[in-house]
């Protein structure tokens, strides 16, 4: 029989081949079908057998669903009621002993999966089902064990016979072993409970005989519950024969084995059932082994490409020991070998031996030195003559192994910080939003966001034992990325017209999308039990949840903005995932003001734990790392009580710190960290007026503050200034008054100021809605309007002279948006290479962009009929391009920092001319793709130029990372009461 089960279903390959004899057979007459069949299928058996059950299931109306033959009259439907009082929910899955559904019991009040017996074609194919499946209920009706899912009651109603069965949340063990590695104290901790389960099952007489990984689930609590006792046999033992129809000759009939009818999966038969023997308790101590076996090496037993190479692989193939791994303790190795073992009478006779290795690490119960096979001879009474010698012998061995502890004991791993460095594709890129670096829960492997600029970015897995990167993207942007509790998938962000939460295998290969949301990243947390809950920049939502296998996210908290909160964000799972750390931002104070607190995921509530601070993660010492101010801190945390219990104390001075209040840090289970150190510009910046001559004039008014963009106002009386600080807001400085004014107050990340025609407002990119445009009074009166209504990253870099329209970037391309009623978008440049950063010449003329093509020039078109011609500016690549006020001379800045110009001739056609260096790179520094760190005056005779602060370290170190193992160590018992 081959494996039909939802949880595996058939392969893609084989499925289309018997699909397409199928199809072709059914166009024949009824008469040469078999024939054809024959020829077709070459001998494949199973081919055959296939083929024949889809002849079989065309009789009746159908219709093909994901390699399965569906029967219309037996899938039921959302809102369906059976027997008056089990409401269908929806679909689960489909075996060959029928259709599971979710349902809402109305007379108990809860949830159930609902098991329909489909209606099947032929008498006797019918009598033998419904006789399984009345007998599937009767069998877990005997069965009381928390290890075994069990029945509600058996339903006949309308013709539709159906066993409510309880409903069990979580993955399967297939899906589990599928997601990755599964950690030993696991292994053994899942396989404890199967054992126990098959342990009362077989004290009743039951057999399984389809003990298999997908019909095992793992429960969010840790709790393991066999299902599906579909294939269950009966044995005749005192505790059966009760005279309840439950052993009754017509239930354990052999007539199907005689009849060469193997039951179970291929994969999981012992060799006695491969061979269509009957089966006993030793056959599923047979398939508990294999079990034991795929869970530790995340592969079959036994495998072959169809059911009869792997019937042949069970009966004469020997187990690849080494697929194992050398870190597998030889008493786990001795358990499956005696589980496997194809002489039934060398066999492990009893799952009770199983489950006691898996309690207690006793070696004997191994190696046939256990108690039944002691010598039960009464010992003589030698202990008067022999107490005293033994006592002595027995201190002066203490003694000597003590002394030999002593010497020889482990001394404390020592603590170890060293960078990982990379240079440049592999270099890491920190994004201005969203952390750049994750460790895996072991440790071993770093991730990292790469790339020499943040318009094409990919991500890179470091392991520490090895020297260079591997790519595990490529192309795209993504960001903040974050590791399975297994350390096999990676889960990130991808920025385009929607922020996509995807994940990639850590080995490579395609990402697949998870969800999609409606703000930009703002951390997220991949659970043990397979959910993610992430937070995002919407103001709209906190926290939300999303299974990591795809789904629609689910709103777990919402900000409470009359307690002052603004926003809930870096969420961090504890183990278990029934709670989970976040931050709670605050409306007023930014970053200082923000909290660490914890949430029962289940109920939606969460209390505080420290104030003034933010982005708590927990290590397996017992203690939490956070942020306060620039510097990571750590202190003692009991998790039972979800409470700090100690003195905090500083793990890392200093870290990086991006404008979003986060920190480029991680911190893996085992307590291996990993953080940033360099990478960002001066934190403290002034504003200083220089002269084509090289003369520089400081703005001594204006107070020193962490500025990233200004621009002057269109008569150049005024500056809007982006600051990055905690509340990143826009203001604006008044260069005749001398007086700064803040214009935006929103909690999100306002950034790239422009001016209007008029100089009435600014238009600016607001972060909370994933970089959309918005507007608003440049003297700060009124609420931001916003002007840009689909999601994605947009960044406004001109205004037409008459007002009607602003440029701006959008996902590389340059569009522009009108400024009336209509807000039309229309795009202006739209390559296949990346065209950003348009810049509109005065009389209306001409678009200045730059484009990227395997490094970035600056390019002119003509406007608005920009495909008409175009023109390269840029000798040596640049950025940032920007018109002189007169429309004489363009201007961009070099890659190497030079700010250039290009004079600009007269008249209806471009004439490129040599462009000069106007200013040198030790004066502006900085290359930005995103912000333009200059502006040019009404008169065109000097630059305002964002400057470091005295005594500011003007040269801003690179990026790297830093990672610190066994810190942990120097924790025990400093910090706690």
């Amino acid at each position: 029989m081959t494996d039909t089960s939802p949880e595996h279903g058939r392969s893609p390959a084989p499925f289309q081949r018997a699909r397409a004899i199928f199809e072709a057979a059914l166009a024949q007459p009824p008469a040469e079908r078999a024939s054809l069949v024959e020829r077709a299928c070459g001998g494949d058996v199973a081919l055959a057998a296939d083929v024949e059950g889809m002849l079989r299931a065309s009789a009746v109306p159908h219709r093909w669903l994901d390699g399965q033959v569906l029967l219309a009259a037996d899938r039921l439907e959302s809102g369906d009621v059976i027997a008056g009082h089990l409401q269908i929910i929806g679909f689960i899955g489909s075996g060959g002993m029928g259709e599971v559904y979710r349902a809402h019991d109305t007379r108990l009040g809860r949830d159930v999966a609902v098991k329909v017996l489909p209606p099947t074609v032929g008498t006797e194919e019918h009598a033998d089902r419904l006789a399984r499946f009345r007998r599937e209920a009767q069998v877990l009706a005997s069965l009381n064990h928390p290890n075994i899912g069990a029945i509600h009651g058996l339903e006949n109603s309308d013709g539709v016979h159906a066993l409510v069965l309880e409903l069990v949340d979580g993955p399967t063990l297939a899906d589990r072993i599928e997601a990755g590695p599964i950690p030993l104290d696991q292994v053994v901790a899942i396989a404890r409970q199967i054992a126990e389960a098959l342990e009362a099952a077989h004290e009743r007489g039951i057999v399984h005989r389809d003990l298999k990984p997908s019909n095992i689930k793992l429960r969010p609590d840790g709790a393991v519950k066999l299902l599906d006792f579909g294939l269950a046999k009966v044995l005749a033992t005192d505790t059966a024969n009760r005279g309840d129809g439950l052993a009754s000759p017509t239930l354990t009939s052999p007539s199907l084995v005689a009849r060469g009818v193997i039951f179970g999966t291929p994969a999981y038969l012992s060799p006695e059932q491969a061979r269509g023997e009957e089966a006993d308790r030793r056959s599923d101590i047979w398939a508990f082994g294999a079990v034991l076996y795929e869970m530790l090496s995340r592969r079959r037993t036994f495998q072959g490409e169809n059911a009869a190479d792997t019937i042949a692989a069970v009966l004469r193939e020997e187990i690849e020991w080494s697929a194992l791994g050398p870190s597998t303790p030889d008493r786990i190795r001795r358990l499956i070998g005696r589980c496997l073992d194809r002489d039934i009478r060398r066999r492990l006779r009893d799952i009770g031996e199983a489950r006691i290795v898996l309690e207690h690490p006793d070696e004997a119960t191994l190696t046939g030195a256990g108690p039944d096979r002691a010598t039960h001879a009464i010992p003589r009474p030698f202990w008067r003559r022999f107490i005293v010698p033994a006592v002595v012998v027995a201190l002066t061995g203490a003694a000597t192994g003590a002394a030999v502890w002593v010497a020889m004991r482990p001394k404390a791993p020592r603590v170890l910080r060293f960078s990982v460095a990379a240079t440049g594709a592999n270099a890491l890129f920190v994004d201005p939003q969203s952390r750049d670096i994750a460790v895996t829960a072991d440790g071993a492997r770093i991730i990292y966001k790469g790339g020499s600029s943040g318009e094409s970015t990919q991500l890179f897995v470091r392991s520490l034992d090895q020297l260079e990167p591997s790519p595990l993207t490529r192309g795209g942007l993504p960001k903040g990325p974050f590791s399975s509790p297994d350390g096999q998938w990676v889960g990130f962000f991808e920025r385009g017209i929607d922020l996509s939460l995807r994940k990639v295998a850590i080995s490579g290969g395609p990402p697949r999308q998870i969800a999609i949301f409606d703000g930009p990243s703002r951390g997220a947390t991949w659970g043990d039990d397979d959910s993610i809950l992430v937070a995002t920049g919407a103001l709209e939502t906190g926290l939300l949840r999303v299974p990591a296998s795809g789904g629609a996210p689910q709103l777990v908290t919402r900000p409470d903005r009359e307690r002052g909160e603004a926003d809930h964000f870096w969420p961090h799972y504890l183990p278990g995932s029934r709670a989970a750390l976040f931050t709670v931002t605050s409306l007023t104070g930014g970053m200082e003001a923000a909290q660490v607190a914890v949430l029962d995921v289940k109920a939606g509530t969460w209390k505080s734990l420290i104030p003034n601070a933010s982005q708590a993660q927990y290590v397996s010492s017992g203690h939490l790392v956070y942020v306060a101010g620039e510097a990571l801190w750590a202190v003692a945390f009991d998790l039972s009580r979800l409470e700090p219990t100690g003195v905090a104390h500083v793990v890392v001075p200093q870290v990086l710190m991006l404008p979003t209040g986060a920190a480029e840090f991680d911190v893996a289970r085992d307590g291996t960290l990993a953080y940033v150190t360099g990478g960002g510009a001066a934190s403290r910046r002034r504003l200083v007026w220089v002269d084509r001559s090289g003369r520089q004039e400081e703005i001594h008014a204006m107070p020193i503050r962490p500025y990233a963009a200004a621009r002057l106002s269109p008569d150049g009386t005024r500056v809007a200034v982006q600051i990055d600080d905690g509340d990143h807001d826009i203001w604006v400085w008044d260069l005749v008054r001398e007086t700064l004014t803040r214009v935006t107050t929103d909690p999100g990340l306002d950034q790239s100021p422009l001016w209007t025609a008029d100089g009435q407002r600014l238009i600016f990119t607001r972060g909370s809605s994933i970089g959309a445009l918005f507007w608003q009074a440049a003297d700060g009166s009124g609420a931001a309007e916003r002007l840009t209504e689909s999601v994605g990253i947009r960044r406004a870099t001109s205004v037409l002279n008459d007002g009607s329209a602003v440029l701006y970037t959008e996902n590389a391309n340059v569009m522009t948006l009108t400024l009336d009623k209509s807000r039309r978008v229309q795009p202006v440049v739209r390559t296949q290479q990346p065209q950003q950063q348009g810049v509109i010449s005065p009389n209306g003329q001409w678009l200045a962009h730059a484009g990227f093509d395997g490094g970035s020039q600056i390019f002119v078109r003509p406007f608005p009929n920009v495909n008409d011609a175009m023109a390269q500016v840029s000798t040596t690549g640049g950025v940032q391009p920007l018109w002189a006020r007169d429309g004489r001379e363009l201007f961009y800045q070099s890659l190497d920092g030079s700010l250039m110009s290009v004079p600009v001739v007269p008249g209806r056609t471009w004439k490129p001319q040599a462009p000069v260096r106007v200013m040198d790179p030790d004066v502006l520094r900085e290359v930005s793709i995103s912000l333009r760190t200059y502006d040019v005056s009404p008169d065109g005779r000097r630059f305002l130029v964002i400057k470091s602060a005295p005594g500011e370290n003007t040269a801003a170190s690179p990026p790297q990372v830093i990672v610190v193992q066994n810190w942990v160590e120097a924790w025990k018992g400093l910090g706690r009461r």
